[in-house]
């Protein structure tokens, strides 16, 4: 048996496994050998023997420098170097970024291989795949109550809560995603929990926690069901609303207000400053109260509409026979549905904090630009300015 070196351990145990680091952040490989690259894959999740699956990687190393070339370099002098871009074997890229010392070839295969590992997340995120259908029933919560009278919104049920707009996220695309798992520590796309959203505008901090009570209310928010780390408050001065809430006077009603008076409430209720869950990429003048929710999903069956199918099939054929020979009924009977809960994301606004987020620093375009910046850091290592890896 050849002895093997155990110490010092490598860097994928002391900064990932001990240290809680991401895999995408370590500045080479130990793979040394095609047999080793080879090996690798297999264990990652391809076997490069299978042509379907070897296809399948090509692909993605295809579009991963695709993906370096239209994203992450635009407006650098920077290109994917011919002899890193044209392979036919891209598990070469293992190779290479193990090589030692570092050079040029071995960095750009990091940052080739960083964005490879990220699509792989992406394209295998299991609910992207039932999407239309996990949009639809998490947008029935919100859409029954959701009324537009001449052009003017508002949330109707038990009473009325008017809106000045709403807008609903349907879906992240694929360079959205990417661009946000490259700036995340986790990196996996289970953690990207806004792939689809809604937004509320009220008229002011009053309307914005009219609009929360009523949700609440009519239960299309649970309580229970709400992800306590990724709320956020950059709006409402919790200390203020109690000192309000506790001198609220007997019958109060909000209605009564003059336009003054609930002009200076909203007032001595906004935040004064943010506190520490502001988003690192948000603007400081970007306001909202954002918060994350579950909806448990119900599906059918794969099964089910193969079996649907099929039992139209015989019909149509008027072989009503065969079809309960098969049993098919009582298979469809027997298909248990599918169940999980997704999470999406909600955002309630007042007007003005939604016009800055149109233009300027809180705008949505400078918000993604500082993720594009964050992201081309972290996929180049050691090749921007020639920093050392």
């Amino acid at each position: 048996m050849t002895p093997h070196s155990m110490f010092p351990m490598p860097p994928e145990v002391t900064q990932v496994i001990l240290g809680g680091g991401s895999p995408i952040d370590l500045d080479a490989l130990h793979v040394h050998s095609p047999g080793e690259a080879l090996h690798f894959a297999l264990n990652y999740g391809y076997d490069m023997s299978v042509p379907v699956q070897r296809a399948a990687v090509l692909r993605v190393y295809e579009d991963a420098v695709d993906f370096l070339e239209g994203v992450v370099l635009e407006g650098t002098d920077l290109h994917v170097p011919l002899e890193v871009r044209d392979l036919q074997d891209p598990l070469e890229l293992l190779v290479w970024a193990s090589d030692r010392p570092r050079n040029h070839r071995g960095r750009w295969s990091c940052a080739i291989l960083r964005v490879m590992h990220t699509l792989f997340h992406v394209d295998h995120n299991v609910n992207l795949r039932f999407l239309p259908e996990i949009q639809r029933q998490v947008f029935n919560r919100y859409d029954q109550y959701l009324v537009c009278d001449e052009g003017r919104w508002c949330l109707r049920g038990a009473y009325e809560v008017p809106l000045v707009a709403t807008e609903r996220k349907e879906n992240k695309d694929r360079v959205s995603m990417l661009l946000k798992m490259l700036h995340k520590p986790e990196n996996v796309a289970e953690t990207i929990y806004d792939q689809i959203g809604i937004r509320f505008v009220a008229e002011d901090q009053l309307g914005v926690l009219m609009v929360i009570r009523f949700l609440l209310d009519h239960h299309v928010l649970m309580p229970t069901h709400i992800k306590p780390s990724r709320s956020r408050n950059l709006m409402i001065d919790m200390e203020a609303l109690a000192a309000w809430s506790e001198a609220m006077p007997p019958f109060f009603r909000i209605q009564d207000l003059t336009l003054e008076e609930r002009r200076e409430l909203s007032q001595t209720l906004a935040i004064k400053t943010p506190g520490k869950d502001q988003n690192p990429f948000s603007s400081k003048e970007y306001s909202a109260i954002q918060f994350t929710a579950r909806t448990l999903v119900r599906l059918p069956s794969p099964a089910t509409k193969a079996l649907e199918t099929l039992q139209t099939r015989l019909q149509t054929m008027g072989d009503t026979e065969l079809s309960d020979l098969v049993r098919i009924p009582e298979l469809l009977s027997e298909q248990e549905e599918f169940t999980f809960f997704f999470a999406h994301e909600v955002q309630v606004m007042e007007q003005s904090g939604f016009q800055s987020s149109r233009s300027g620093p809180a705008s949505h375009t400078e918000y993604k630009q500082r993720q594009r910046d964050a992201a081309r850091r972290r996929v180049l290592q050691g090749i921007l300015q020639e920093e050392p890896c």
